[in-house]
């Protein structure tokens, strides 16, 4: 049974309706003692709430689309790829451990049991002070790769949200180690910074004029601290971003927007134009960041994978739209799963084939003998 649609709505609306007027008609025909009236008008009292507390998570739900179906509720929803292939719109075009110190003597805490370490840095191009999380792959201490640079992988979360996510509900580290095992996957580096740059603002990844420069802070700073502080490439065949939600949006938008600096990116259940009020209320703002109207104009030498669910209806419909202004050399591939709402559960499900794509684009670690001079910025 569908959790979206008028149908459950008006059935959550009436059904509240009729547990409340049937409440208020036995309320006030009880007999027994008053101690057992006390207690049916409690039970009476529960229903109503507990029916008002559905019809909102049911009204929310469906204005969200977070869970499609009784078994995206549950988690046993469309799992892997429910037979979805890849579908590539033009073809293809190739291109830690813990106590690791820093390069710069940055100092990191440790954050959960994975290697992951955490930061609170201040962005020297943007003047922005948040939370970063760095994940070195098990090869980087190992002598054998002691010459190597790692490309690196850009993890953005979602509006609202903690970056963290990335590590805990999506546990990304443990699939990276999976598909590295299967070898879908090579070593390289997590990062993945905190975009929620000032209370209560979503900025969809932009430069708010007045505002946090939330796109420099991303696609500069970041960057830049990254490839000070760690073996990591700085070319852009060795970097690419990979988002949920808003997160698909900025991941999209830094390839777009930066094609010297990322060779791919991976959207999960995003979309393509954005809708933060700190943005579309701007023409020329939203015109400038409104990645469809970009990509009519303009061909970045990137490949894409946009995914998203036919349940998920708003970015499924995107994920048509951005296939059919893209062109070559723009590389786009897409995956829309049967079932499936806008949540963890789901992305947690597109993961395995996202990552196996991503690093099917993502340069594997050079030695520094051939590490390319940075390019200009």
């Amino acid at each position: 049974m569908s959790l979206l649609g008028v149908p459950l709505m008006v059935g959550a609306i009436a059904l509240t309706v009729v547990v409340t007027v049937a409440a208020v008609w036995f309320g006030g025909r009880l007999r027994g003692p008053r101690a057992s009236q006390a207690v049916q008008r409690a039970v009476l009292v529960l229903a109503c709430q507990v029916c008002a507390v559905l019809t909102v998570g049911v009204v929310v739900n469906n204005q969200y689309q977070f869970y499609a179906s009784w078994d995206d509720l549950t988690g046993a929803a469309a799992g892997d790829d429910g037979g979805s292939a890849l579908t590539p719109l033009n073809g293809p075009d190739k291109q830690g451990t813990h106590g690791t110190p820093s390069k710069t003597g940055l100092k990191f805490t440790a954050f959960g049991q994975d290697g992951v370490r955490m930061i609170n840095y201040l962005g020297p191009k943007t003047d922005v002070k948040a939370q970063v999380y760095v994940w070195l792959p098990p090869q980087y201490d190992d002598p054998a790769y002691k010459d190597k640079q790692f490309p690196v992988v850009e993890l953005l979360p979602g509006y609202p949200g903690p970056v963290h996510n990335w590590f805990t509900l999506l546990n990304i580290t443990g699939l990276l180690r999976q598909e590295m095992a299967k070898g879908n996957a090579h070593p390289a580096i997590l990062v993945a910074p905190s975009m929620q740059l000032a209370p209560g603002l979503d900025t969809d990844c932009t430069d708010i004029p007045g505002g946090p420069p939330a796109e420099t802070w991303a696609a500069k700073d970041v960057r830049d601290m990254v490839t000070s502080n760690f073996r990591a490439r700085r070319d852009g065949a060795g970097w690419a971003a990979m988002g949920y939600s808003e997160g698909g949006f900025c991941a999209t938008k830094l390839a777009v927007q930066h094609p010297r600096d990322y060779a791919a990116a991976v959207s999960l259940s995003g979309y393509f134009t954005p809708t933060a009020q700190a943005v579309t209320s701007s023409p020329e703002l939203l015109k400038a960041n409104d990645l469809l109207q970009v990509l009519r104009k303009h061909r970045p030498k990137v490949s894409l994978l946009v995914m998203g669910t036919r349940q998920d209806t708003n970015t499924a419909v995107d994920v048509m739209r951005l296939r059919k202004v893209a062109q070559a050399p723009t590389q786009v591939f897409s995956s829309i799963l049967p079932t499936g709402g806008h949540n963890y559960g789901v992305w947690s499900s597109m993961l395995p084939r996202a990552i196996k794509w991503l690093f099917s684009e993502l340069g594997r670690p050079l030695p520094v003998s051939h590490r390319p001079a940075p390019t200009s910025r």
